[in-house]
């Protein structure tokens, strides 16, 4: 199965680079609730430059689910989660800093996706 999102700069390059394995994603609606638990390992997760249009291809390793940030952070470790290489207390306030997570992840919990970069626009990575 083939799923479809945006990012900026940063976590972009950190995903390319090996630097960034596990995106956190907190859903907006029931249905995407529904879109994260129908990801399986071995479907594929696109993303699009927010401003290059450039696009990255990664395999889904894993979906977990967990209640908050800190559960998250503290079992996938802040390394593997945060493109700024911050901390947990540090990655909590970045993603409480997104449009909606942090209302939403008291309702729905937190995805964490683990990736692995295959395709950049048409070139292997």
């Amino acid at each position: 199965m083939q799923f479809f999102s945006h990012l900026p700069e940063r976590p972009f390059r950190a995903i390319i680079n090996g630097i960034k394995k596990v995106e956190g994603r907190v859903p907006k609606t029931d249905d995407e609730i529904t879109e994260f638990q129908s990801m399986k390992p071995g479907d594929f997760l696109t993303f699009e430059h927010h401003e290059t249009r450039e696009i990255l291809r990664t395999e889904i390793l894993f979906v977990h689910h967990y209640r908050d940030f800190r559960s998250m952070l503290e079992s996938e470790s802040p390394e593997n989660v945060l493109s700024s290489r911050g901390n947990v207390e540090q990655g909590i306030a970045s993603f409480n800093s997104l449009s909606n997570y942090r209302e939403n992840v008291v309702v729905y919990g937190v995805y964490a996706i683990g990736i692995k970069p295959v395709l950049l626009s048409g070139l292997s990575v």
